[in-house]
């Protein structure tokens, strides 16, 4: 009898890059924080989903959602050297941290984020996402 294996594991060649400059970087290995960091870095990924998820942003939660992806960026950025992370605009950080979000949270095994990283680095929602909502095409 064939068993199908529960899970597959690779404890090498399997981090998430990232090309700035033409340059490639390698982000932060999500495997390789402790359990507790992970669960922040989740905690702070679903933060940003709900503060993105709001109709109006206020002044204090904008302030937070920029202290929230500079939190995730710094913790994730792996070997981005100091200079090039300060090149960097917000709506790149965004960017990056949203899809390292998405990353990470499909590689543990999760459903797909509600949330995918679009063009502007704002998240927008997925059609695995039980809130969305996408306008049927109309003919002419």
């Amino acid at each position: 009898m064939d068993q199908k294996a529960l899970i597959e594991i690779e404890t090498e060649g399997a981090t998430e890059t990232v090309i700035i400059d033409g340059k490639e970087y390698a982000l932060t290995d999500f495997d390789s924080f402790s359990v507790v960091d992970q669960h922040k870095i989740q905690s702070l990924g679903k933060r940003v989903l709900e503060i993105l998820d709001e109709d109006e942003l206020s002044e204090s939660g904008a302030e937070e959602l920029s202290q929230v992806v500079d939190d995730l960026f710094e913790r994730t950025a792996g070997n981005i050297p100091p200079d090039v992370k300060a090149k960097l605009r917000p709506g790149a950080r965004q960017r990056i941290t949203s899809a390292y979000f998405l990353a990470f949270s499909g590689a543990q095994g999760a459903e797909p984020s509600e949330a995918t990283p679009s063009e502007d680095g704002s998240a927008t929602q997925s059609p695995a996402s039980k809130d969305f909502t996408a306008e049927k095409p109309t003919t002419g």
